[in-house]
């Protein structure tokens, strides 16, 4: 799907404002069936192979289909279109192949590895699906799945594969969670700022502000502010001197049924999705304090727990 919006008087090429004028059009006609407005409204879960997600990114969109689902917060997908532009690696999908029950275009050529943090909402579905997912066997399962044509590509569809060679770029790339410099505590010493001052200055009680004051606990981000505004440095720069966040906590955060919450979150702030997802963050990881089981906490509970005290009704 076209990163870009608009009639095409605003700069469009002729490919992207058809692209876009002909998904109007067909989204204008569209009966949803039963099954995408299952898929849309059920509660999102972790991406499976065969699911077709919407993807964003800044200012990106696009539909995925995912091959393959890692346990380390990636993915290999490959870019799904309704426009018929296709190369000889995409594979043409009849209607009745998914729950969209539209016609589709498969780039095989372009399937990448991506990280779950992109997936926002996930649309339709394979009707069938080999075990293996692969080209060859997606191909071989599907009735009237096509290859696309070997000849030359247009001088559309070379742009159309290069627009969606772009996106992929961007989703590929994606990262949110830093990595912890780990220099708290020597970030605070230099500012001369004792436990006691920042225990009241962070309405913190003197155990947990001995841990933040020793960079055994990181600050959230009202903390991080409120630090800045003090000593007039930027809040981004108490942020990245953050301890690193447990990989448990990043993976809560890269789950694909947080995004909505992320959202509210940001909403509820005025701020980007960034920064939202780094302040759930910090404030999942700074919940460890106030557990009586630290040394193995539930770290979807908490989050859950986090949205359940930030997020208003």
């Amino acid at each position: 799907m076209d990163r870009s919006r608009g009639d095409g008087g605003d700069g469009m090429s002729s490919v992207h404002a058809t692209a876009y004028q002909r998904l109007v059009a067909a989204a204008a006609g569209l009966k949803v069936p039963d099954a995408v407005r299952q898929v849309a409204t059920a509660p999102p879960q972790d991406p499976q192979p065969g699911q077709i997600w919407r993807a964003v990114w800044e200012d990106t969109i696009q539909l995925l289909l995912i091959t393959a689902a890692s346990d380390d917060d990636t993915l290999r997908a490959v870019t799904a279109s309704f426009e018929r532009y296709a190369d000889a690696d995409t594979l043409l999908l009849p209607a009745q192949a998914t729950t969209l029950e539209q016609p589709l275009a498969l780039w095989w050529g372009l399937e990448t590895t991506v990280p779950w943090c992109v997936l926002d909402r996930q649309v339709s579905e394979l009707t069938s699906r080999p075990d293996n997912l692969t080209a060859h066997t997606l191909a071989n399962t599907v009735t009237g799945a096509q290859w696309g044509n070997r000849i030359v590509l247009s001088a559309a569809a070379d742009e159309y594969r290069a627009v969606l060679t772009g996106h992929l770029e961007v989703l590929g790339s994606a990262r949110w969670a830093p990595q912890g410099a780990g220099g708290l505590a020597e970030l605070l010493g230099e500012h001369g700022i004792t436990v006691k001052q920042l225990a009241a200055e962070l309405k913190l009680p003197p155990p947990l502000a001995l841990d933040v004051w020793r960079g055994q606990q990181p600050l959230t981000a009202d903390q991080a502010a409120a630090l800045a505004a003090l000593l007039g440095q930027p809040a981004a720069r108490f942020l990245d001197a953050n301890p690193a966040l447990p990989p448990a906590v990043v993976h809560e955060l890269n789950r694909p049924l947080r995004r909505s919450q992320v959202k509210k979150l940001a909403a509820q702030h005025d701020e980007t999705e960034h920064a939202a997802r780094l302040r759930a963050a910090y404030g999942v990881y700074t919940l460890a304090a106030r557990d009586d089981n630290r040394t193995q906490p539930n770290w979807t509970a908490r989050t859950d727990r986090y949205f359940e005290l930030r997020l208003d009704d």
